[in-house]
Parts: structure tokens; C-alpha cells; sequence
């Protein structure tokens, strides 16, 4: 049988005979260094050897810096899938389990696809060989439900370690908050951003300014040399001096367990815990300002007792800033009549000059949301009456381009593969031998053809959503409607000029009928 170990070198399983795939993964430079992927590729070109297969440096598939609980964003694998569903492979290596995936589910998925299509698995750490194991799933589900605790396992010794070292007062790593330097793995106070950071607090708790004016006086304090500026950036941001008077550091205060990472749909997510899993410290490291302080600009009465709910905006991440990049977004104002009634509208502002003022852009000349939305609208509209889209070929011409040439080169590569044929069989030009080597020449360039055009398409279907032109053109029609689908699918970029002008970048190609 073509499985039987050979009892010398002529009875080498060559690679034509049994197509097999090795595959390695790292998540991580910390993972490199116990598990690279020489390690892996090493261990399984041992295994190979020992058991009289051919070796053959074009089976290694890798996915390299992706972390093994996230299947659906790792390419290798799924190309592994889809060449056994093909029937382009016999067998797939694998140093462990913990390689092939860390989530229960996925292994035993990716596990069944293999052996579904007759394709045998391999662990070659844990021993598992399913072409003797037969239907016992035991020994594999034993060893993927290890697999898949470990990082919870790793997870909680991690946080056991942080805590023991956060109670001796080290610091854990990660960057130090504005105000602090590290010294013998403990935080030390930078006494000259710590005056900035005592300056915040007093101007939010002594003089009542909010987070935008004390942005501003710290701008025009630095312009002056007076005042230090954040670390890596050039100017305060709205958003810098809120999280300084949010932050319990300057207290002494260190939070851990704030965080935690779960799995969304394939995909992983950080999300903030509940606060009664927080794991507070106190008095971890030297104050900056006082406790009373802290809790003083974290208890204060903001300006309304209603809570604020930002306008929608469907243009968001779409229109722009021309002067500096920056996302348009929507501030709400009001005019207050003498018989007690107001006048509400909202208008677009750049959020650099919202967040940082005049030091960070310029501002812009008021454009009102709603009349913004109609001009957009008409132009749109103007647009879909005018031209003749090309749903066939309006997104990643680049990479069809590439797919378009690879079916020319692989049509040319069969062609050369029949004349080859006809040059042996009919008249007799070549000998077997070059025959061969030729005809395997040929299928290699095929499959790694075959190889990099699933690739282009597995890029396409994982992270691109390609939605109906059509259709978005459609929904303008229902303009009372959130039509913030339509414009993400039909418009790459909208930018706003200071003085009101606007340039709109579509994302679909057109003819002028």
C-alpha cells in the first residue's frame, strides 16, 4: 500500500505521488521565540524523512503574526480547505495542535473539512495520525480541548503575575501616562508634566473651564514656551485633557482587569469589563494630584441634566477636512427666542479645529447638515442619471487584472503541456526523462497559479463586502430613509474646503452615455 514505509532510498514516496502540505504558524515575536517557524518546518521535514517521503521545500504554507483563535482571518488555512476540497492533497503536517488552531470548534472544523476529502491529519507532537486512529476522535478532541484552554490558562497565570507585580508597586509595562518615567520598574513622577497636570485639574475644578478651553490655554501656553506639550504630539487635544482628568493614575490609583478580549464572529474584540471586576490599587505609585482632587473634577455637575446624544451622521468617516485630513463631524447649536422658544440646527466642523482650535486647523465656514445632505443627494442622483455604471468591473481592478492574467499564463502553460505531449509521444524529440521533468515543471507553475489566484479571491470574500451599485443608487430615491449604506457604497471621499467648496471622490467607474 502506498502508505508502507519504504526500506531503503529508492522506495522514497515522492511528492507527485502524495501531494502533502506542511503547515506553521506564530501569532506573536514572543511566540517566535518558542515556536518559529524553522522550529516547525524543521520538526515536520524530520517527521517526513523518518516516515520515507519525499521532501519538498513548495509544500510550506504559512500564516505568520496571526494568532490561532482567529480563523477566519488566517489566508494559509483556508487555502489548505480549499485545496482539499479540490482533492489537490493527501495529507497536511502539522507540529501540534496548538499550531492547527487554539479554539476547540475551529479544530475540530478544520478537522472534518480534511478528513471529509480524504485528506490525512497529522499532529506530530501529540502523535496523532488519523489514518491509524481511524474514527476515534477521542485522542484529538482530548488534545484540542488542551489546545483551546491553554491561552485561558496562559491568560490567567499572566494575570496572577501582573497582580503580584502590581502589589509590590512595579510598574506592568505599556506606555506610562503623561506626567510619569519609569525607574527601577517602579513610576516616578516627571515634576515639570506634572505641573501641567496640576494646572489641568485647577483650571477644571478652581476656574469651571471645560475641556475645549483649557485645550486652548494650553495651546496658547505652549506657542509661548510656557507650557510643555503631550508626549509624541505637537499640540493638546480636547480628547488628551479629558482622559488626564478621567484617569485615576494621578491619584496613586492603578486599575486592573479594566479590559478583556472575546471572540466575535471569528474575529477577536476588546471591551471594557464591569467595574465590580476591576481589581483596584491604591496607593501604587506617588500622586500627582490629591485623591479629593481627582474625585472633586470626576464628580462635577456638567452643564445639563440630560444626557448629551451626538447627531447621526451618515456622512461619518466619509467627509473630510482638505486642509488637514481630518474626519468632518456634526456639532449641534440652538438660538434661544424671547418668547421661550429655540431654534436648533447642526453644521459640519473639521474635528481637529473642534478638538485643538485654531493650533490644529483652520475653521471652516458653516455648511448646515441638512443642506449638506441635499447637495450630496442631487449630485448623486445627477450622477446615476447620467452615466453607465460597470457592475462587472468596478472594485479591485488591480486584483482582477492579476486573476485575468493568471487564467492567460495557465492557458498557456495546458497549451505548452499538449505540445509537450505530442513532442514525446507522436514524434519521438524528447526522451522520457525530459518528458518528466518538464511535465512536472508545468503542473507546479499550474498549481502555484491556482495557489495565488484562491488567495487573490479568500482576500476579496474575508475582507471586502462588495455591495450592489444598483441597488444604492436605488435607495436615494428613499430620501427620508438613513441612506448611510448607500453613501458608503457609492462615495470614497467627500472633501470640505474652509470657504464651503466641495470635492466628491465616487467609488464606481463610469462612461458618459
Amino acid at each position: 500500500m502506498w502508505w508502507e514505509k519504504a526500506s531503503d532510498s529508492a522506495n522514497l514516496i515522492s511528492f507527485n505521488e502524495y501531494p502533502y502540505l506542511v503547515y506553521g504558524r506564530v501569532s506573536t515575536e514572543k511566540d517566535e521565540q518558542v515556536s518559529s517557524l524553522e522550529n516547525q518546518v524543521d520538526i515536520c521535514r524530520n517527521w517526513l524523512e523518518r516516515n520515507n517521503f519525499e521532501w519538498n521545500e513548495k509544500a510550506i504554507v504559512i500564516d505568520n503574526g496571526i494568532s490561532g483563535t482567529v480563523l477566519l482571518a488566517r489566508a494559509a488555512m483556508q487555502l489548505i480547505l480549499e485545496k482539499a476540497r479540490k482533492r489537490e492533497i493527501k495529507m497536511v503536517l502539522f507540529k501540534s495542535i496548538h499550531r492547527l488552531a487554539r479554539d476547540m470548534k475551529d479544530s475540530l472544523e478544520i478537522k472534518e473539512v480534511l478528513l471529509a476529502h480524504g485528506v490525512r491529519v497529522v499532529t506530530i507532537e501529540e502523535g496523532y495520525d488519523s489514518l491509524y486512529e481511524g474514527k476515534n476522535d477521542m485522542k484529538f478532541e482530548m488534545f484540542s480541548m488542551f489546545a483551546a484552554q491553554y491561552p485561558k490558562s496562559l491568560s490567567v497565570s499572566i494575570s496572577a503575575v501582573l497582580a503580584a507585580k502590581v502589589r509590590r508597586g512595579e510598574h506592568i509595562g505599556g506606555k506610562l501616562p503623561y506626567g510619569f518615567r519609569g525607574k527601577d520598574k517602579k513610576m516616578v513622577i516627571h515634576e515639570e508634566e506634572a505641573e501641567v497636570i496640576r494646572y489641568i485639574y485647577d483650571l477644571y475644578n478652581n476656574f469651571g473651564y471645560g475641556f475645549k478651553k483649557i485645550t486652548n490655554i494650553l495651546n496658547e501656553g505652549l506657542r509661548k514656551g510656557e507650557v510643555l506639550g503631550p508626549q509624541s504630539k505637537d499640540k493638546w487635544q480636547v480628547t488628551t485633557v479629558q482622559r488626564i482628568l478621567r484617569n485615576p493614575t494621578y491619584c496613586g490609583v492603578f486599575v486592573l482587569n479594566r479590559y478583556t478580549k472575546i471572540k466575535v464572529g471569528g474575529r477577536k474584540k476588546q471591551i471594557e469589563n464591569p467595574p465590580e471586576k476591576w481589581v483596584t490599587f491604591k496607593d501604587h505609585h506617588p500622586k500627582i494630584i490629591s485623591i479629593e482632587d481627582w474625585e472633586k473634577a470626576n464628580n462635577k455637575e456638567y452643564t445639563s441634566n440630560k444626557t448629551r446624544i451626538t447627531a447621526w451622521n451618515e456622512f461619518r468617516g466619509i467627509s473630510k477636512c482638505s486642509e488637514c485630513g481630518s474626519n468632518m463631524v456634526i456639532v449641534q447649536s440652538y438660538k434661544k427666542k424671547k418668547d421661550g422658544t429655540r431654534t436648533e440646527w447642526k453644521y459640519l466642523k473639521c474635528s481637529a479645529y473642534r478638538r485643538s482650535g485654531e493650533h490644529a486647523c483652520v475653521n471652516h465656514t458653516p455648511i448646515q447638515y441638512e443642506d449638506f445632505r441635499e447637495f450630496v443627494l442631487k449630485r448623486l442622483k445627477r450622477k446615476g442619471k447620467k452615466i453607465s455604471v460597470d457592475f462587472g468591473s468596478n472594485f479591485h481592478d488591480q486584483k482582477k487584472a492579476e486573476i485575468k492574467h493568471l487564467e492567460k499564463e495557465i492557458n498557456i502553460i495546458e497549451e505548452n503541456r499538449k505540445e509537450l505531449i505530442d513532442l514525446y509521444i507522436e514524434e519521438k524529440l524528447i526522451t522520457k526523462a525530459e518528458f518528466l521533468v518538464k511535465r512536472k515543471e508545468y503542473e507546479e507553475n499550474i498549481l502555484r497559479m491556482k495557489d495565488r489566484m484562491f488567495v487573490l479571491q479568500q482576500d476579496e470574500e474575508v475582507k471586502i463586502d462588495i455591495s450592489n451599485i444598483q441597488e444604492a443608487f436605488q435607495q436615494l430615491e428613499n430620501t427620508e430613509e438613513d441612506l448611510r449604506h448607500a453613501f458608503e457604497i457609492l462615495i470614497e471621499e467627500i472633501n470640505i474646503h474652509p470657504e464651503g467648496n466641495v470635492d466628491i471622490k465616487y467609488t464606481f467607474e463610469f462612461k458618459g452615455k
